[in-house]
């Protein structure tokens, strides 16, 4: 067989193995983008204005302010809670060598199998001060009563907290995974050299798995920018303190279902869109996430030589 008929056998079974991927793409992520892009300049279903200028009637929308505060808060707390915790987590199984592991690796992907309405409805149960199992915790700090917990000024704590439990168990696994894909080889060389399990954390395993953390940082940050379970059910079953357009996908919501202003929706979507796209490139484009094994090994070997350089030169 020549060479020329292998290679066209070989780009025949890629983009078969890739058809799948494209066409959900294509159906459930360009399309819906293109279609918003369309929607923004057509007349609102109530006969209100339509055109570009919903663009600026959103950005001037009285509402977008307080939904980007509390959007801005959530993120901060919950971003950085997300990647110490599951960085210092798969590190520690990545240490331990104990026949227990796989069962700590079931504890810690079980939470993550509990995700919207349910997670709220759990954790409704564990915060509320007559239901919770944690009810003598609770007391510890004082909280007997339901309107200690469910206040305004606590939901960016709770939606992160939330947030976290139901994503965390799935990404400390993923970080896991980058840590097994080091070479043993480049481990081996440092413990030889005296360099402590600390160091060759921070120094070998941190630094060669730095692209992985950009992408969970990425995606987590841009999974936060579109919170709306959480509060859309807390406000319509638990807590009716809260906002309904607490959170930027609410507003985007209330746009589109209660004014029918979909041309709003749409624009508020777009602007949603943006610091993901921007997150992305930098995953592409600042990263070697897309580089050949060949090429990637390359660069961890150098990498772990400079790291060990920096150690002795140190010590």
């Amino acid at each position: 067989m020549s060479k020329v008929k292998k290679a066209k056998q070989r780009n025949t079974a890629m983009w078969v193995m890739l058809s799948p991927y494209l066409i959900l793409l294509i159906g459930l992520g360009i399309l819906p983008v293109i279609m918003a892009v369309l929607e923004i300049p057509q007349k609102a279903r109530n006969n209100r204005e339509g055109g570009w200028g919903v663009v600026i009637k959103v950005i001037q929308d009285f509402r977008l302010i307080p939904a980007v505060e509390h959007i801005l808060g959530f993120v901060l707390i919950f971003v950085p809670l997300t990647i110490v915790f599951v960085i210092a987590m798969a590190l520690m199984l990545d240490l331990n060598n104990s026949k227990w592991k796989k069962y700590a690796r079931v504890a810690y992907i079980v939470p993550a199998s509990v995700s919207g309405g349910v997670a709220v409805l759990v954790w409704y149960i564990i915060f509320e001060p007559h239901f919770s199992p944690f009810k003598p915790f609770l007391r510890l700090f004082g909280i007997k009563r339901s309107d200690q917990i469910w206040q305004t000024s606590h939901l960016v704590w709770i939606f992160a907290i939330m947030a976290f439990f139901t994503i965390a168990g799935n990404w400390i696994l993923i970080q896991y995974g980058s840590l097994q894909s080091i070479s043993g080889e480049v481990i081996e060389a440092a413990r030889i050299d005296g360099c402590s399990a600390f160091q060759i954390a921070m120094r070998i395993k941190l630094p060669l798995i730095k692209k992985y953390i950009i992408y969970m940082a990425v995606l987590v940050f841009a999974g936060g920018l579109q919170l709306f379970v959480e509060p859309q059910l807390l406000d319509t079953g638990v807590f009716n303190g809260i906002s309904h357009v607490w959170s930027l996908d609410q507003l985007s919501y209330d746009f589109a279902f209660t004014n029918g202003e979909f041309g709003s929706a749409s624009a508020l979507s777009i602007l949603l869109l943006i610091p993901s796209l921007l997150g992305a490139l930098v995953v592409i484009f600042k990263t070697d996430m897309f580089e050949d094994e060949e090429t990637a090994a390359r660069k961890e070997r150098k990498m772990a030589k400079k790291a060990l350089e920096a150690m002795k030169a140190g010590n």
